[in-house]
């Protein structure tokens, strides 16, 4: 009974898995006005398809009973290869999502300040955001867990505001002239808006692995992840629609701020700013957790056995500064590869990137559910269903994120393979007998 009293219960379950789910959104009402208002139908379909993978992933959680997360699940189809794919997978898709995201910073900080910045500029402003960021690792769990909620606050109030009182300020006469200015068809949009759609719900797959901490598990958090999809797809439909209806589609597509700018058709260029600078530090905080989360995915990955290790390497702080070292070399290397003189376009190519990524251990995990279930005792058609489902979606969302990035994925993917070929072997020898220097 004890143990019971830190338990939550279903209400409290489904806002945090929302929380879970709000980092990244800064840029998208850029990234929908590229394409027109018209991305409404993705947002419906994108949210449809979340919708399935919560619910197969809320079945994941319930069934597993191995250590790693996404690898864990793709452990019992595909054996320690496939935790290593998926966990190897997953942290490029967040080495990538965080370069993506000290972009998105920087946007901010250029309209803030008003500045026009060159693509080298974008890539200094953006590798000194990721260098900072890292340093800020060093603080520890407690600090990152403050930071996330802090820039959670700093983020999702201003949006709230503009979303409710933003109806106030929403003219039809605008919305109509951005519903569809570049005669895309529903198939065409669709594949247009995947990426940035799909990129609002990532994360609901890490809410579903901490289930221990849900009272009467079984029945409460599929209800709360489902429950928690659907209000995101609707608060997203809700924002971007209203920004839509306030600010001209020629504006919105290229702003560096679309909450800002908003926030400056609505009530002045003073408040923009504020909002802007709100964005700035709020995002700033939540690449801090991002990082955090990165670092110990790499040093969790070398303990087991499947990375490198020097991203276990430990100092007498029990910090992985080597590790750290190392992924913001990547880091570097990504952020160079990318560069565009816009970085709308930069931040677009990235997130395609991260998606494409993260739906690799999304398909493993969906490969793996069934026999999850069977190994658990239960033999639900309904949970096979939504197995398939989530991985016919998966390839789907990874086929629309465009050829190129698919392209880069599947390069990813072999060599990764090739990684595990090479570390294979210290998968036969317990961490604790091997001295790490």
């Amino acid at each position: 009974m004890g143990h019971s009293k830190n338990k939550v219960g279903v209400i409290q379950f489904t806002i945090l898995t929302i929380v879970s789910m709000t980092d990244g959104i800064i840029m998208i009402p850029t990234l929908a006005a590229g394409v027109g208002a018209i991305s409404l139908y993705a947002w419906i379909t994108t949210t449809l398809g979340a919708v399935i993978l919560a619910y197969a992933f809320a079945k994941c959680g319930r069934f597993n009973k191995k250590s790693g997360g996404l690898g864990g699940y793709a452990e019992y189809g595909f054996g320690k290869a496939g935790n290593f794919l998926a966990n190897y997978t997953y942290a490029i898709s967040l080495m990538i999502a965080n370069v993506g995201i000290a972009i998105s910073v920087v946007s901010y900080a250029s309209s803030f300040f008003n500045a026009q910045l060159s693509t080298m500029q974008v890539i200094m402003y953006s590798a000194m955001i990721l260098i900072l960021t890292a340093v800020a690792v060093v603080g520890g769990t407690s600090f990152s867990v403050k930071m996330s909620s802090l820039s959670m606050i700093l983020q999702m109030v201003p949006v709230l505001i503009i979303s409710m009182v933003g109806l106030f300020f929403f003219k039809p006469d605008i919305f109509s002239a951005a519903w569809n200015p570049h005669h895309y068809t529903f198939v065409q949009t669709i594949g247009l808006s995947n990426s940035f759609t799909l990129w609002a719900f990532l994360g609901l797959e890490s809410a579903c692995s901490n289930m221990e901490r849900v009272k009467n598990p079984e029945r409460n958090v599929p209800i709360a992840v489902i429950a928690a999809t659907v209000a995101i797809g609707v608060f997203s439909i809700l924002y971007t629609t209203v920004i839509q209806g306030i600010v001209p589609n020629a504006v919105l597509a290229q702003s560096n701020a679309p909450f800002g700018e908003a926030c400056a058709y609505m009530f002045g260029p003073k408040a923009g700013h504020v909002v802007t600078a709100l964005m700035i530090f709020g995002c700033g905080g939540a690449l801090i957790a991002w990082q955090f989360t990165l670092v110990e995915l790499l040093r969790a990955g070398a303990q087991e056995g499947y990375f490198p290790k020097v991203f276990g390497r430990v100092n007498a702080y029990e910090i992985p500064i080597r590790g750290i070292a190392v992924m913001l070399l990547v880091q570097m290397m990504l952020l160079s590869m990318t560069g565009s003189p816009s970085m709308v376009a930069q931040f677009d190519a990235l997130i395609k990137l991260s998606t494409v990524a993260n739906l690799v251990p999304y398909v493993l995990a969906m490969a793996s559910l069934d026999i999850m279930q069977r190994q658990a005792g239960k033999d639900s058609d309904l949970t096979r269903m939504a197995a398939v489902a989530g991985g016919a979606y998966s390839i789907y969302a990874c086929i629309q994120c465009g050829m190129d990035s698919v392209t880069y994925g599947m390069v990813t993917v072999l060599v990764g393979l090739m990684i595990y070929g090479l570390y294979a072997v210290r998968l036969q020898t317990p961490y604790r007998s091997r001295r790490m220097r």
